[in-house]
């Protein structure tokens, strides 16, 4: 269960879904696009489920009562708090889903206006270099030369303008994937046959590059795995591995779902298709390297993103496809899992968006009516559950589907 913590400041959470582009803007006057706005407002409530007990959860509008007697099975939540309420929180450190300048000036605003006795994250210029997905790219580079199982040519090159590109494209065999370096959960890709680029995607990489300045390509792996290890820097520069998650994506590579279960279950998925000493190489070889190039800097959650594919008759491991410096929904799996499941407890979240919110509102009602919840001291046991409040007005689905084990 979720504790009271000792001796620090309770927190202030907040979800900034998206926050890649505010590292890309580099403003503190960002506005993000309306999508992003959506799913801040509507799934605000999430980080309750990887706070703590004291801490207080900013949400948009007040938690309906529907919702609050569903929450009721969990005592140890965080509480949601609206506007006015944050501004009388006093000695609290604000924690952020991700560090922007937009975020951070957010709530330097509301502290200088009500003389608040807030910690609030520094923004740092090196953020935006170390938020980019070329950030991986030299990680990545350190880990196949140290270790002879990771393969050379998963290293992805970087391009500048596209006519270079495509002759690199016609040299290359097989299909290949264009990343832009600012984007997440699987957006910003586009997928390229063996040859010619279309015009339509030329059009979209083109706006890649005048956007971004550069973008990446790499080998399209055969995928059969993604997962990722994710990591905390403590204030004094240590980093520590806090877990495995086991996600899906759809074809395109964009985020649908993370596995819930122990991480004894998780790392027997991982390690059934990869060997264990070369998990635990790439753990502690991944520690070393944070702590050279994020720990100096940043305080605050990592995520690796990972995957394992099939190649030459055998499974292979991808170490780093991408590293994220924030929260992300597989650290929410892990400490949700933690924190709320039972133990013999396994199923999935998934986070979905529906252009109709009549369709979101539907799919909860059948949900809710045909896998009802089964709570045992406190602890989710099987079921439907929204983490999140749904109503008839809702696009943005967060929600857990479980079973017990047998």
């Amino acid at each position: 269960m979720a504790k009271l913590r000792v001796g620090n400041p309770a927190m202030i959470r907040y979800f900034n879904p998206g926050h890649e582009s505010a590292v890309l803007n580099a403003s503190k006057y960002y506005r993000p696009p309306a999508n992003q706005v959506l799913m801040q407002n509507e799934l605000a409530y999430l980080p309750a489920w990887y706070a703590q007990a004291d801490d207080s959860v900013f949400v948009e509008n007040p938690l309906p009562n529907d919702f609050l007697t569903d929450i009721q099975a969990f005592p140890t939540l965080a509480k949601a708090v609206v506007s006015s309420e944050l501004t009388t929180l006093s000695s609290q450190t604000v924690d952020l889903w991700g560090i922007s300048p937009q975020s951070v000036y957010f709530f330097e605003k509301l502290k200088q206006t009500h003389s608040l006795d807030w910690q609030i994250p520094e923004w740092k210029e090196i953020y935006r270099k170390l938020g980019s997905r070329e950030a991986a790219q030299p990680v990545l580079s350190e880990l196949i030369r140290i270790i002879p199982e990771i393969e050379s040519d998963i290293l992805p090159r970087r391009f500048s303008d596209i006519d270079t590109l495509e002759k690199e494209l016609i040299q290359n065999h097989g299909q290949q994937i264009v990343k832009s370096p600012y984007s997440s959960s699987g957006r910003g890709l586009v997928w390229l046959p063996s040859e010619k680029i279309a015009r339509s995607e030329r059009q979209i990489i083109s706006g890649m590059l005048n956007k971004q300045g550069s973008v990446s390509v790499e080998k399209a792996l055969d995928k059969r795995l993604d997962f990722s290890m994710h990591f905390e820097i403590s204030a004094g520069g240590k980093t520590e591995f806090i877990g495995y998650s086991v996600f899906q994506t759809n074809p395109k590579g964009v985020y649908e779902r993370s596995l819930l279960a122990s991480q004894e279950v998780l790392e027997k998925m991982i390690i059934n298709r990869i060997d264990f000493s070369l998990l635990q190489q790439v753990k502690t070889e991944l520690i070393q390297q944070i702590e050279k190039n994020y720990a100096p800097h940043y305080v605050g959650c990592i995520g690796v993103d990972m995957l394992v594919y099939f190649s030459e008759n055998k499974y292979k491991l991808n170490p780093c496809v991408e590293i994220n410096m924030r929260k992300s929904m597989g650290y929410l799996a892990i400490r949700l899992t933690e924190q709320f499941l039972h133990l013999e407890t396994h199923g999935s979240f998934f986070v979905n968006y529906h252009s109709a919110s009549a369709e979101t509102f539907q799919i909860h009602q059948t949900l809710k009516k045909h896998y009802p919840l089964i709570v045992k001291n406190n602890r989710i046991v099987s079921g439907y559950f929204n983490l999140c409040p749904v109503s008839e007005d809702t696009h943005y689905q967060a929600y857990l589907m479980l079973n017990l084990l047998h």
